[in-house]
């Protein structure tokens, strides 16, 4: 997963566009009618159409799904890795220093804890090292005793330890002389202590020393401290503390309430690693499977491209383990040779694709599913899972494009199809003269969009490859994640299902948040070191797993007023992204009427520049940040129509061309996007809600330090664009409200029940008349599950976890035809008995 802008998260084919409106209900809107045809077309479910993706990202793992308590545990979090080339925070790119996070300090998560008198210093120490995949430890010299003198841990944003419960520690030790230590866990100001052990014999060269803590109270937020009776020095490494409620009791393992949240979605399938870990700010950043294997004192970590240091204890066998837990198929990410292209663009050579990313992934499958006399094979047995893993799926790359990926497929495609005939690969586009199985889509974009595309993948070619929506959310302009999001992710939803012969599978991205690192702005399920609860799209997803058809049939909804087409007017603006680039010579005339002209000579105090670093340079206006991405800036007036927009823009660096924007307004606009994916096409967008669909595209790019001659005349719905006098495209961009009504229905030949889906969107209840044909008798009482709320911008929260949840009741005017009001913003489905 990666910060990729809207013209990249959403695929190409749409030419009629749609923006939605969905709070305005519709005028005379009449009793809606929705008709099964068991009789009709039918379409076989995929079996594994709803999985979960995980990602390092938001603290899922550290801090989150992985129980360790200890942040910090082995002291390597001040390394950001040589091979990392970074230097206070920054990663050297071709262009220079790139800022990626802010460095982290040393000692993170540790502290000196003095009382009464004591005087205690600690201190990195790299002489004589645990092991050289940790080359810190933790030096204490106790210089004066007092009431207490050590160091102590504040955990992941604190501890949370539950009274009567066991804590696990383990930590390794050396010393020239033996000393007893003291451990405890306490409140975080150290005046209460929950749990109390001592150590003896701590000393001598490096060893690993346990004990079991029972807490005598409850606090989601304590710490562990390690004291010192007398004056000594010793070295402290991997300090690891583990509840032994963990899932299945495993230690290291996984917290059992975030287990159950994934148990709960039912998922069929679990994509691991990511997501841009896969791929690293660097290639030396990547994941590197063989590095997060055995023994967690013999696992290196590394800095997390989301800016963080994984300890990597969630490492390949324990996805492995987490996919066989969830009864799920595993799906295998891995890189080809290619690293970030939205951080840093980084490519291998044929032949290190050949000899080290291939073959690591050859060696990966080997350690899930080799025989024990084979090399990996026999680790994955001392590693304690004698019997083989089973990997069904292998994703060739993440969000990879363009002909260094093209060629690293090919090699990736030969080599797996010719070892393991039986997985199933899946692509990140379309490969020229190369089979491709299944091509993986993403989609983060606001409500509107999801609205107005609810029917994309009723028009798909079903004789190329099947479709895997592998990372898709409402991400902007919902807050934290809230109903009105999750009805259009329904909508959306929907027309998978609908679909699922050709979409065969789909995860919601990004899964888990720890609340006190939101990266990414909307996740599926939010927790601290205490708490866990799901928004309301993690209902709507788990809806809709457990409430699945195993056929669908053939459904029409009648008696919807069409959506009204809005007025194409607005203002224009100028964007790039991850490209310098300038503009001159501007002017929107509407017949022999100028409505604007550019003298940036003057300067440029007219314009609204919302994002992006604009500043004129005497007679052009010029975005001179190569890596900034989303750029914006716009004038004009929304009453604008029907002009003409001329310019010169040229590309002076960078990784694209540059971006003319028209037809905007506050939360849309149109775009004509002039070397675009890497320098490749010219295309026709929308932008609605920040979300951007493809009107039309053509092959095309743009040349750098050359000065271009653009045009773009506006007629009604028509767009005409012309680069250097020559006419590129031509097309109509209708813009539309949206529907806010959407349905669907199937059989579950398992249960022989009818499963009716319906999506009401609008804030007034609805009138449904269903008619079902075809079917045998059906019960005339129904189990009816409706998620729904009073505003569109309810959330979950903490205080209240279950406000936007699935409630369950009956209806009992049921049978082969019937009506059902629907509750106002609500996803509703209907369960009949009887086939």
């Amino acid at each position: 997963m990666k910060r990729l802008p809207w013209r990249q998260c959403v695929i190409m084919g749409m030419s009629v566009i749609v923006l939605a409106h969905v709070l305005a209900p519709w005028a005379n809107a009449e009793t809606v009618r929705v008709d099964v045809d068991a009789q009709g077309k039918r379409i076989q479910v995929s079996p594994d159409l709803y999985g979960v993706f995980y990602e390092e990202i938001n603290h899922a793992g550290d801090g989150g799904l992985y129980a360790e308590m200890v942040q910090n545990r082995s002291f390597e979090e001040n390394e950001m890795s040589d091979h990392m080339h970074l230097e206070n925070g920054k990663v050297r790119t071709d262009k220079g220093w790139e800022t990626i996070w802010k460095p982290k300090t040393d000692l993170r998560g540790w502290f000196v804890v003095a009382q009464g008198g004591a005087d205690v210093a600690i201190a990195l120490d790299d002489t004589r090292p645990l092991n050289a995949q940790s080359p810190h430890a933790l030096r204490v010299e106790l210089k004066q005793a007092g009431a207490r003198a050590g160091f102590a841990n504040e955990g992941y944003w604190g501890m949370s330890v539950v009274k009567g419960e066991n804590y696990h520690l383990s930590f390794y030790a050396r010393s020239d002389k033996k000393s007893p230590v003291t451990i405890t866990l306490e409140s975080q100001d150290g005046q209460t202590v929950y749990a109390r052990k001592r150590v003896r014999g701590v000393g001598g060269p490096w060893k690993r020393y346990r004990c079991v803590l029972t807490a005598k109270d409850t606090d989601p937020k304590a710490r562990l401290a390690i004291c010192l009776r007398k004056p000594a020095t010793l070295w402290f490494d991997m300090v690891s503390l583990f509840p032994e409620n963990t899932y299945k009791q495993r230690i290291p393992g996984m917290r059992a309430d975030l287990m159950g949240k994934l148990h709960e979605l039912r998922p069929k399938f679990l994509r691991f690693p990511g997501g841009c870990v896969v791929e690293g700010c660097t290639l030396d950043n990547r994941i590197q499977w063989k590095e997060t294997i055995g023994d967690i004192a013999q696992r290196p970590g590394h800095w997390d491209l989301w800016g963080y240091r994984a300890s990597d204890g969630l490492g390949f066998h324990e996805f492995l383990q987490m996919a066989e837990d969830l009864d799920a198929e595993v799906m295998y990410v891995v890189n080809v040779g290619m690293s970030c292209q939205a951080r840093h663009s980084e490519t291998a050579s044929e032949q290190e694709i050949v000899d080290i990313y291939l073959q690591d992934t050859l060696d990966a499958l080997e350690y899930a599913m080799g025989p024990a006399s084979s090399k990996w094979g026999a680790l994955r047995v001392q590693n304690g899972h004698p019997e083989p893993f089973k990997v069904k799926y292998v994703e060739i790359g993440n969000e990879n494009s363009g002909a260094d990926y093209h060629r690293a497929y090919r090699i990736f495609y030969r080599a797996l199809k010719a070892t393991y005939p039986t997985i199933l690969t899946i692509a990140n586009q379309a490969i020229p003269d190369a089979p491709v199985e299944i091509i993986d889509e993403h989609y983060y974009v606001g409500p509107h969009w999801f609205f107005a595309h609810a029917n994309k993948y009723d028009g798909y070619d079903r004789t190329g490859p099947k479709i895997y929506v592998g990372e898709y959310a409402v991400n902007r302009g919902v807050g934290s994640g809230n109903l009105m999001g999750a009805l259009s992710e329904a909508a959306f939803m929907l027309g998978m299902e609908r679909n699922s012969d050709h979409v065969i599978m789909a995860s919601y991205a990004p899964l888990f948040e720890n609340v006190n690192d939101r990266e990414w702005d909307v996740n599926l399920i939010r927790f601290n070191s205490s708490r866990v609860l799901g928004r309301s799209s993690f209902y709507v997803q788990k809806m809709f797993a457990e409430h699945l058809p195993t056929v669908m049939c053939e459904t029409a909804v009648s008696n919807l007023e069409a959506p009204a087409p809005i007025e194409p007017r607005g203002r224009i603006g100028l964007r790039t992204w991850l490209t310098d680039a300038e503009f001159k010579d501007l002017r929107v005339t509407q017949g022999d009427r100028v409505l604007y002209a550019s003298a940036f000579s003057q300067g440029s105090a007219d314009w609204n520049s919302e994002r992006g670093t604009w500043e004129t340079q005497k007679d052009a206006y010029r975005q001179t940040d190569p890596l900034a991405t989303d750029t914006l800036t716009v004038v004009g007036d929304t009453s604008w129509s029907d002009y003409t927009l001329e310019l010169k823009a040229k590309r002076n660096r960078g990784a694209e061309g540059f971006i003319i924007v028209f037809r905007h307004q506050d939360n849309s606009h149109v775009q004509w996007n002039l070397g675009g994916w890497g320098n490749s096409r010219h295309t026709v967008q929308l932008v609605a809600d920040n979300s951007a669909s493809v009107v039309t595209s053509k092959d095309g790019a743009i040349e750098k330090g050359r000065w271009y001659d653009i045009r773009i005349v506006l007629q009604g719905n028509q767009v005409s664009c012309f680069l250097d006098g020559e006419l590129i495209h031509r097309t109509d961009v209708t813009i539309r409200e949206a529907p806010n009504f959407f349905a669907n229905a199937g059989v579950d030949e398992t249960t022989g029940e009818v499963i009716v889906k319906l999506v009401n969107a609008r804030t007034q209840g609805r009138d449904v008349r269903l008619s079902l044909k075809g079917f045998g008798d059906l019960d005339k009482t129904v189990s009816v599950i409706t998620l729904h709320g009073d505003r569109p911008e309810d959330e979950n929260s903490f205080a209240h976890p279950l406000k936007i949840s699935p409630v369950t009741s009956t209806f009992t005017q049921a049978g082969k035809a019937f009506g059902y009001t629907l509750k106002p913003l609500s996803v509703t489905i209907l369960r009949m008995k009887g086939l």
